[in-house]
Parts: structure tokens; C-alpha cells; sequence
């Protein structure tokens, strides 16, 4: 899952290791001999997106809330989660078949991660017969600051409350998957230092350069036109998010009360256009890497620039989490 979506202010690169997945530790550093020992440590900080682990760590979450609740003396009953992971029939991510069939999977969301449309809150019918004095009391303690978040007016999450405002939400949030780490001040070098090294890894590296330019070869020869893997997954990303932020409802001065339903829905004939867009660059993507050996070549780099930044903030990412041995 190396190019996966990327976070707000994170390059590709960076954000997949990222999403990887959460507490880490011990004196010698995680091991993975497939990517390396950051990998390791965001898998083991970062949670898990699929099935099982997924589910389980959904779970713990409500369990939390509803004992937070109770303590504000509310009832909660926790909700059944959602399903994790890809649509079971999809293929492997980072394969020919899944190109193919799904792009980067950024316009094919809903189908391979379900939209949340069938989602039942078991606590509707509790709050619905709640005065409305009650039901702004309930939402304060279950969510914090950010009952009154306007996400509409701060879309990149820049001004968005820590977890400790957050209610009983963030507390869950906050004990299951170490939300500390993002916002740990005594680790801004790190992601400042990542990011750069990141940013830079292709002209640190001659071998993953020289690939680069083979792979940027091959894709004019397709009819494409970028420098590297990143930025091609990056247009598609980019293309999609200016779709929603053109939509009525990411306006700031709009009154959610006078919105119709469509002012939240992407246009289907600009969906469809940029889907198009995606299952083209996509399967082109995969062949390139796959005949230029970019992928070997950016393991290899990779697997270098983690061991480096490991040996160098090793200590203080355990530190930050805990120092929990890494399989724990």
C-alpha cells in the first residue's frame, strides 16, 4: 500500500507509511524485512483498516464511549461496526487486476469500502425523545468540541480540536489508537525531517532517479505526461477533491438548513468523466513500474531511508508511545 491516499499535508509517500497502520517500542528498533522499521511502527501505531483487527479495535472504541457516557450520565448503547477492508471480491491492491478494475480506488470508494449509507445509529430512537436542551447536552458530552465543528469552513482539518476536546469520541480515539503521536510536539523534526527525505528520494538516490525517468519515459508513451508514480496517483486525488470542494456545501457562508440534498452530491457526468480518467492512468501506472523495475527500486531506497530516520528518532518514537516492545 505504498501509494495510498495521502493526508492533508503529507506527500504520498509518506502518508502510506502513515496508513500502514499503532504503540511501538523496546531497545532495538521493529523489524520488516519486506519494507522496514517505520513501517513496522506505523502499522503498530496506526491501527488497522482491515477485517478483523478492524472490527475488533471499532469495537473497544464503543465500549469506551459508552462508559464515558455513562459517566456523564447518559445511556449509550454501542454501535455494530462497519465493514473493514476492500469488497471481498475486489483483487489485491497494488496488483494489474485491481488497476484495472478499480484505478487507485479513489472514485470507486463506495464500492470497495461501502458508503456508510446503510449505517444504523442504535442510539437514534434514545436521543430523538430528548428535549432540545437535552439532545445539545447528550452531543456536547459525547463529542466535544466538535458538535459545533464547522467542517465546512475548515475542510483540511487545520483548526480541528484535539482529541481532549473532544468528548467521550476522542477519548476512545484516543485510547485505541494513540492519537498522541500526531500531535506529539517532541516529534515535529520527525515528520518535518520524513516529509523532506521523502520529498527528495528519488534525487538521493540514482538508481530509483534513473527508474523514475524510465517510468516517466513509458508513461509519455502511454499518453501521459508526469514525473513519477506519486504525482500521477496525486492528479486523480487532487481532481476528485476539487469535486467536493466545489460542492454548495463546502460553502462557508451556506446555511446547511436551506441546502437540498444535491448540494452534497458530486455530479455524476464529472464522477463518470474522472472515473474514466482513472481506470486509463491507472493499469498504465502498474505497467510502467512493473517493466521500468520502479517498484525495486524504490524498495530498496525506501528500505535504506527507513533504517536511517529509525536509527536517528528511533528512541523518541518509542518514547512517545510508551516504549511498548513492537509486538506487543
Amino acid at each position: 500500500m505504498r501509494r495510498t491516499p495521502g493526508l492533508p499535508v503529507l506527500s504520498l509517500a509518506v502518508a502510506a507509511l502513515v496508513l500502514a497502520g499503532c504503540t511501538a517500542g523496546g531497545s532495538d528498533a521493529p523489524s520488516d524485512d519486506a519494507t522496514g522499521p517505520l513501517s513496522a511502527w506505523f502499522e503498530k501505531v496506526g491501527g488497522s483498516y482491515e477485517g478483523e483487527d478492524y472490527e475488533r479495535q471499532q469495537r473497544e472504541a464503543e465500549e469506551i464511549v459508552a462508559a464515558c457516557m455513562a459517566e456523564e450520565g447518559f445511556e449509550y448503547a454501542p454501535a455494530e461496526p462497519m465493514a473493514g477492508g476492500e469488497a471481498e471480491d475486489a483483487p489485491e491492491m497494488d496488483t494489474k487486476e485491481f488497476a484495472e478494475q478499480y484505478g487507485y480506488g479513489v472514485t470507486f470508494s463506495d464500492e470497495l469500502y461501502g458508503s456508510g449509507e446503510d449505517w444504523v445509529d442504535p442510539n437514534e430512537d434514545y436521543v430523538a425523545v430528548m428535549s432540545e436542551s437535552e439532545q445539545a447536552a447528550y452531543y456536547e458530552a459525547l463529542m466535544g468540541a466538535m458538535a459545533d465543528y464547522d467542517y465546512a469552513a475548515d475542510p483540511e482539518g487545520t483548526n480541528m480540536p484535539g482529541w481532549e476536546e473532544q468528548g467521550c469520541n476522542g477519548k476512545a480515539q484516543h485510547e485505541v489508537y494513540d492519537q498522541d503521536i500526531w500531535s506529539n510536539p517532541s516529534l515535529e523534526s520527525f515528520w518535518d525531517e520524513m516529509q523532506r527525505e521523502y520529498e527528495g528520494l528519488a534525487d538521493a538516490n540514482p538508481e530509483l532517479a534513473e527508474a523514475e525517468k524510465k517510468w516517466s519515459a513509458c508513461m509519455a508513451e502511454a499518453g501521459f505526461d508526469f514525473a513519477g508514480p506519486d504525482e500521477a496517483q496525486q492528479s486523480v486525488y487532487d481532481q476528485w477533491d476539487a469535486l467536493y470542494q466545489a460542492l454548495p456545501a463546502y460553502d462557508p457562508d451556506a446555511d446547511p438548513d436551506e441546502l437540498d440534498p444535491a448540494a452534497y452530491e458530486i455530479d455524476p457526468a464529472a464522477e463518470a468523466e474522472l472515473r474514466e480518467q482513472e481506470l486509463s492512468l491507472a493499469p498504465a501506472d502498474y505497467e510502467c513500474r512493473a517493466s521500468t523495475g520502479y517498484d525495486e527500486a524504490y524498495d530498496v531506497a525506501n528500505l535504506e531511508l527507513e533504517k536511517r530516520l529509525w536509527d536517528k528518532y528511533g528512541a523518541e518514537l518509542e518514547a512517545a508511545t510508551g516504549g511498548s516492545t513492537p509486538s506487543e
